[in-house]
């Protein structure tokens, strides 16, 4: 939403002049694969941790730095540098207007990936638990296994356990871009990166540059109501796949069949080796995997086997980071036993096939057990007022991050430009070219669409 005052900020981004020489010292990475993308690390001592850096050089002369962060809520590419080596080919491509122009640079968050790490010794998903409780007995066994996680984490990392929030990570990268001499940050945020960025953006307004935003994590919504959103989303995420599937008999075995009943009877049994709910996460997997993964949903749906759905709950369960992100989640978002059940039966009516397993409804529930403080949305303030405009990109249709959590950011961030793209599929920067198109040029000359249609 664009406000007549943030209409003026539109037309013009004021460059400061670069100042401070930087403090940070690069050298090659040691990674292999690094070396196509001429990939340079370093490290910077902030705030009782050390962060691990990541820059790949403009190709041309570089005009300053633009940081970006992909997280996700169950850690999967939390480790922003381990992300871009296995991913970057695909991330520069669209971005090739920022990549020439501008140097980019991943920080690994406070507690994961390379930087000081927060370290689990007991994981935070073990299927003996219930995801889902439905008596006071699984109340009580969610609540102990997530205080024993909690006490095995905080024993095995010490203090950094109680400061790896967002209002931390924000700061680290204030001091990221101090040492490295920008006059702003200039950033792209994807899910819970650009939660992140929310952040910075809220606690950093004078130093606010050219900030997208996409597929964001809306952090001014509670836990509760962010759960209730996102398991809408995948339950009406599967019902477009049903309806494709009935489309495309040729890439469906299962079409012409009650799918939902389908993944009913999988979701109540299971398979052997994953619970049934073990098999919704996976399918929420499947889902954001539009369109390339959606043929394999369809066989699995088909096979019912557990070779089928065991790669896709390894994506959410075994990533190095799933647990240890934690340690931001439930700093942020802290969950309250007594509510726990109450809101799971809201869950699970809002979502009648996928039962409401979800990223969000995973992180609510593991943190449950882990101390209890104030939520991030309670230390917000209502509204934030940047320095400079700030792009919100979305998809229609996102699976797990609707899109009116991007019109809500756009109300709440003062010379806020939205672009929601009417297609499928999680992120507008992978699944739209024209909102991709829109977030490079943005991010190279500090041009904003001139529509926020988006087609």
């Amino acid at each position: 939403m664009i406000t007549a005052v943030a209409a003026a900020l539109l037309l013009v981004t004021v460059r400061a002049p670069v100042s401070a020489a930087p403090e940070v010292e690069w050298s090659p990475c040691p990674q292999p694969q690094a070396a196509k993308y001429h990939a340079e690390c370093a490290t910077l001592a902030a705030r009782g941790v050390t962060l691990a850096l990541l820059r790949i050089p403009a190709t041309e002369a570089s005009q300053g730095p633009v940081f970006a962060d992909s997280q996700e809520m169950d850690g999967y590419g939390g480790g922003q540098i381990d992300f871009f080596l296995q991913h970057g080919d695909h991330y520069l491509a669209r971005l090739p207007q920022t990549h020439r122009t501008h140097d980019i640079v991943l920080v690994d968050p406070r507690g994961l990936g390379a930087s000081t790490p927060v370290r689990c010794p007991l994981s935070t998903h073990d299927p003996a638990v219930p995801e889902f409780p439905a008596t006071p007995t699984d109340t009580g066994q969610i609540t102990r296994h997530g205080a024993s996680v909690y006490l095995r984490c905080a024993a095995a990392t010490g203090p950094l356990i109680a400061h790896s929030g967002l209002a931390e990570q924000a700061d680290d990268l204030e001091a990221v871009r101090m040492a490295l001499g920008a006059p702003r940050l200039d950033f792209l945020g994807q899910a819970t990166g650009a939660e992140l960025g929310v952040i910075y953006t809220a606690r950093h307004p004078a130093h606010t540059g050219r900030m997208v935003l996409d597929t964001a994590v809306d952090p001014f919504l509670p836990a509760g109501q962010r759960v209730l959103d996102t398991a809408r989303a995948e339950e009406a995420a599967f019902d477009r796949f049903a309806a494709w599937c009935d489309q495309t008999s040729e890439q469906c075995p299962v079409a012409g069949q009650d799918i939902g009943a389908v993944l009913d009877e999988l979701g109540t049994r299971g398979v052997p080796g994953l619970t049934g709910d073990e098999v919704r996460i996976a399918v929420g997997q499947f889902l954001l995997g539009y369109p390339f993964a959606w043929p394999g949903l369809a066989q699995a749906l088909h096979d019912g086997n557990a070779s089928d759905f065991a790669p896709y709950v390894a994506l959410t369960y075994t990533e190095p980071d799933y647990t240890a992100s934690r340690a931001q989640t439930c700093a942020d978002h802290p969950s309250d036993p007594g509510r726990l059940a109450a809101l799971a039966r809201q869950v699970r009516a809002a979502a009648p096939h996928t039962g409401g397993v979800s990223l969000q409804w995973d992180a609510l529930q593991s943190c449950t057990g882990w101390p209890v403080g104030p939520a991030l949305a309670d230390r917000l303030p209502g509204h934030v007022f940047p320095a400079s405009p700030v792009l919100v990109t979305a998809t229609a249709d996102d699976p797990i991050n609707p899109s009116a959590w991007a019109a809500d950011l756009g109300a709440r961030i003062a010379g806020s430009h939205v672009v929601i793209a009417p297609v499928d599929g999680h992120g507008a920067l992978d699944n739209a070219p024209c909102a991709a198109g829109a977030i490079d040029t943005y991010l190279a000359d500090g041009t904003l669409p001139s529509t926020e249609d988006c087609h």
